[in-house]
């Protein structure tokens, strides 16, 4: 509430000071005429003025000349509406709180197709994406090619349903509307990362119209390429206590600020630094013909094609914790709390050290998308005229590297952690290894430092991802003026969607989590880098009071990366240690989908507008009605599960069959759509509205799936793991939500206007989650710690020799007695971590063994997680907006601040086992935009505010929430008109270089941090 006060009452002091009458009192409105950026804004005032319902827009300054770099920063702009970002570029958009997967967009009045496969942002946690999400991604389209965007944030019968946040119609140039011309533009990206690279853009446009005004064609196409880096750190995951001084791993640790007994506390998983080179290369071209061949006809014919194409290459060091812990501090959280400082100790400097991991992570996606559509407009007579539309379009996303793959993974690692030391204070966690390198198969090669002939070899992932969305659509429609002042609209509508997603992934181990064995014949394939120098930002250069006894080198200086791909098959025949071949041609599955939604929408569609007096007052009313029916097929092709296998401590992998099973699911439902818009004009200036409206979104395509995933535990099941599963259900109706919108609005001057308004939405059927705990799949348990199981006999052994019974010695014992023929003494071939060599013998049974469940162990009892409509929110909020222009000083001001409430909220302090329900980027925002327009010379200075909200309810594949912190960015754009043909531009995009900080229950419990960087652009654009 304070973040909400302080934002309404900075905005309203700052517009204050903008409007007093030391500025106001300029030359008087009515004697300006407006051209350029203040024309453009002129526009969309006008847009909002005269439409029906809350409609606000964007309009292009000129023919090609959109106000921002990329639509999604120019929608930023508009009240009520913020966006997500990656890579540090807009991309999904959200409305009144509701993200990108509940709001409609649409192309000319056509839905677009999505498919984001998503595999490139930055860092290792993309790599499996799939693409799950109904959301439009706004990166893939030109700005230039866009001569406007309207954002309808009330419901319409004439508009097409889907969007509960808004449905935002982008809008292509059209010949007979524009003049003659022809616009070329190249631009030059520089990305102030430290890599000094400047990427090109360019674009043309043409539009022509015959002399007689009834044929045109307009074109566009651009080519643009960005060189990008990206650097941050992350932790994986968090397991959760209950604190108590007596659990195995805090027994020997020194603990300061120790929580309360049976306090919630957190323990990461690990650190991992990113450091990223992502290429873009994106195309698009987009040709519209219209043709009237009579005063009452109009034919228009267009065709859009978007390519991007995007790689990733990924060097990601990491240490992990084995809970060897010899002190840990803590925050002092009363939520959850969570380390500041901890450290490990390991071995001895003479010892065998844990594993260091780099994992080296390469990505290649294209999103590619292609639409046709044919409109004929024609006047019968006067009052009557019929409309026939019809689209085809398809998006597709997918691999496009190395045999169509998406990604590929390739870890290697040293066996030289004798020490850990982290530091969880600063902006992101640092980290001090203490590095034990002695001479032998399984350590280093012994020359005193850690380098490429001290690595082995550990896992190799790959995976293929596809998805393909078709949208067929047609549209038969008439109006009717049935009097003065009264305007009818009707019509009949059909869509059929089809959403293909297929997946496949391979996960071989190859020297395995350990490393057992020095394993790389040939290190040239491996360079070594300096990670930790790479950020500019951020302090990672690691934690001084490592003993002095051990070399120590801090994460990520240095760090060894490889052509993933390249690499491994370069390995190939491999000879792992327990005698078993990798061959690079014949890689282990680990899972495949093959899924497909069929959505086909019939709808019918009424709007009446009435245009009246009522007490000698003008007023406005759109009364509409939309009727839909929707059916639904879900059908998935997916592997099945044979076994999970027992790897290490708490590390697990799921077995599949070569014979894939299919599961088909059916549903349809309808709805009924009203909407009311009532609008009175209490003065010339003064507008008063109001709307209620019912509108629906889809549930996403993820929850749609009706495939079964699972999931080993996140421990051992004897020490109280979990098992998780999950299925989707095509059985789900959309969300339906009751919209109400009050709104007044002051139009004082001819580009200047006040606004203020409140809306509320009332939602019902959001998708939550039902959990079950059921066996799945006849899998067994091989960690159970049941009587008479092999982990069970494990455990009772611990006991009688006076041992702890944690995950690292239950594994360790459980691999010797499974093994007697390489430990005859059985029980007693065990060596405790802490005695002389009981530390090397854990690590070499994790490199040399794995356990399989028996025929005498317990089944598995999945939490299998489904998602149900069993949920309703109410939102509500304030939007505020102010536009200015001082006369004809040429300077103006655009303020908004939208304030969002919800009633679904995420309990922080709840038990973390529980799934919650929340609503997904609720959050309150602020735009703040100085504007200059006079002689040659425009120029806009731009803030940007953005509040923390909640990303994620299951982010990292734990049911955790997500939250990313607040944010702030500014802009800025100067541009020269040097004639009336040739302009030159400089752009500024976060020019203060903002970092993107994700945490979870607590700003302690960080998810990454990535560090920002600014984009300056230099473009010069000349027209014909």
């Amino acid at each position: 509430m304070k973040t909400k006060l302080k934002l309404l009452t900075g905005t309203a002091a700052l517009l204050a000071t903008l409007g007093s009458p030391a500025y106001a009192q300029i030359a008087p409105e009515d004697e300006v005429i407006a051209t350029g950026v203040r024309s453009s804004l002129k526009n969309a005032m006008d847009v909002k003025r005269q439409n029906s319902g809350v409609v606000d827009a964007i309009s292009a300054e000129d023919i090609g000349k959109f106000p921002d770099t990329n639509l999604a920063e120019s929608l930023q702009r508009i009240t009520g509406v913020s966006i997500d970002r990656e890579n540090g570029e807009g991309a999904q958009v959200t409305v009144r709180g509701f993200g990108g997967q509940f709001n409609q967009v649409t192309l000319n009045g056509r839905q677009m197709p999505t498919a984001n496969v998503g595999a490139v942002n930055g860092t290792d946690r993309a790599i499996g994406a799939q693409g799950n999400s109904r959301s439009f991604d706004f990166s893939n389209l030109a700005s230039e090619g866009v001569s406007g965007i309207q954002v309808y944030k009330t419901g319409r019968g004439d508009v097409v349903s889907g969007g509960i946040g808004a449905t935002i119609n982008i809008e292509t140039i059209k010949p007979l509307s524009s003049p003659n011309r022809v616009v070329l533009g190249a631009k030059g990206v520089y990305e102030n990362n430290g890599e000094d690279q400047i990427s090109p853009e360019f674009s043309g446009l043409a539009s022509w119209t015959n002399d007689e005004g009834n044929f045109g064609v307009s074109g566009f196409a651009s080519f643009q390429e960005r060189n990008s880096t990206s650097r941050s750190s992350e932790v994986a995951g968090y397991s959760f206590f209950n604190y108590d001084p007596s659990l195995s791993f805090l027994q020997n640790a020194t603990v300061t600020n120790a929580p309360a007994n049976g306090a919630l506390m957190a323990l990461p998983f690990n650190i991992t630094y990113n450091s990223a080179d992502i290429d873009r290369q994106r195309t698009n071209g987009m040709v519209t013909m219209q043709w009237a061949p009579s005063e009452r006809t109009l034919v228009t014919a267009d065709a859009l094609y978007t390519s991007n194409e995007l790689s990733q290459t990924n060097i990601a060091p990491g240490i992990w914790y084995s809970r060897q812990f010899t002190s840990i501090e803590f925050d002092g959280s009363d939520v959850v709390a969570t380390p500041r400082r901890l450290t490990e100790l390991i071995a001895a400097p003479d010892g065998r050290g844990k594993d260091i991991f780099y994992a080296s992570y390469d990505a290649a996606v294209e999103d590619e998308t292609l639409a046709f559509g044919l409109n004929i407009d024609h006047e019968l007579n006067d009052r009557w005229s019929i409309e026939a539309d019809a689209s085809i379009a398809r998006a597709k996303s997918g691999g496009n590297g190395p045999e169509g793959l998406s990604s590929v993974r390739f870890n290697v690692a040293a066996a030289g952690a004798g020490f850990q030391s982290a530091d969880y204070t600063g902006e992101v966690p640092r980290a001090s290894i203490g590095i034990v390198e002695n001479a032998g198969p399984a350590g280093g090669n012994g020359n005193g430092q850690l380098d490429v002939g001290d690595l082995a070899t550990q896992t190799f992932i790959t995976d293929r991802s596809n998805q393909k969305h078709d949208l067929n659509q047609f549209r038969l429609g008439g109006s009717w003026n049935a009097a003065e002042g009264i305007d009818v609209d009707f019509g009949v509508g059909y869509s059929a969607s089809e959403m293909r997603q297929s997946n496949a992934q391979t996960l071989d181990f190859l020297g395995g989590w350990g490393v057992g064995f020095r394993d790389i014949p040939d290190t040239s394939f491996l360079r070594t880098v300096d990670v930790a120098s790479e950020f500019r930002d951020f302090d990672v250069s690691g934690v001084p009071g490592v003993p002095s006894d051990y070399p120590v080198v801090s994460l990520g200086s240095p760090a060894f990366q490889s052509d993933p791909y390249e690499f491994v098959r370069s390995l190939s025949p491999y000879t792992r240690a327990d005698g078993s071949v990798f061959d690079f041609n014949n890689r282990s599955a680990n899972g495949s989908n093959d899924r497909l939604i069929k959505e086909d929408i019939a709808s019918i569609y009424l709007s009446a507008n009435f245009d009246g007096e009522i007490a000698g007052f003008n007023t406005q009313t759109l009364v509409g009605l939309r009727y839909e029916d929707t059916s639904v097929t879900s059908s998935t092709l997916q592997s099945v599960p044979t076994g999970i296998t027992w790897t290490s401590d708490n590390d697990f992998r799921v077995n599949f069959s070569d014979q894939p099973q299919e599961i088909v699911e059916d549903h349809s439902y309808s709805n009924i759509l009203p909407s009311i818009d009532f609008a009175v004009d209490a003065t010339e200036d003064l507008k008063l509205r109001v709307s209620m409206s019912q509108t629906i979104a889809r549930p996403e395509y993820g929850d749609m799936f009706v495939n079964t995933s699972v999931s080993g535990p996140n421990t051992l099941t004897a020490l109280g793991g979990i098992s998780n599963a999950s299925r989707g259900s095509a059985r789900l109706d959309p969300l339906e939500s009751t919209n109400f919108d009050v709104s007044a609005e002051w139009y004082y001057g001819e580009s200047s206007y006040i606004s203020g308004g409140y809306f509320r939405k009332s939602v019902n059927n959001f998708v939550g989650t039902e959990v079950v705990s059921q066996p799945l799949f006849d899998l067994r348990d091989p960690t159970s710690g049941a009587a008479g199981t092999l982990s069970g006999n494990a455990i009772a052994e611990l006991g009688n020799l006076g041992f702890t019974a944690n995950e690292q010695n239950i594994y360790t014992m459980a691999a010797i007695l499974n093994n007697p023929a390489d430990f005859p003494n059985g029980a007693a071939d065990y060596i405790d971590p802490s005695q002389p060599g009981g530390a090397q013998q854990a690590l070499d049974i994790i490199a040399l063994y794995n356990i399989n469940a028996s025929s005498t162990d317990p089944f598995f009892n999945f939490d299998t997680s489904q998602p149900v409509n069993n949920e309703t929110a109410l939102v509500d909020g304030i939007e505020m907006a102010w536009q200015h222009f001082f006369g004809d000083s040429g300077f103006g001001f655009q303020a908004n601040a939208t304030l969002v409430n919800g009633d679904i909220a995420y309990d922080v302090a709840a038990d973390p086992s529980v799934s919650q329900f929340a609503l997904e980027g609720l959050s309150d925002s602020a735009n703040l935009v100085g504007i200059y327009e006079k002689g040659p010379i425009s120029a806009r200075l731009a803030y940007n505010f953005r509040e923390s909200f909640l990303t994620d309810t299951a982010f990292g594949g734990q049911g955790q929430p997500a939250f990313v912190d607040d944010y702030q960015q500014v802009d800025f754009n100067i541009t020269y008109n040097v004639n009336d043909r040739l302009s030159v531009s400089l752009d500024g995009i976060n020019v203060t270089e903002e970092s993107q900080k994700i945490f979870g229950r607590t700003e302690n419990m960080l998810w990454l941090n990535t560090e920002g960087d600014s984009r300056y652009v230099l473009s010069g654009r000349y027209t014909f």
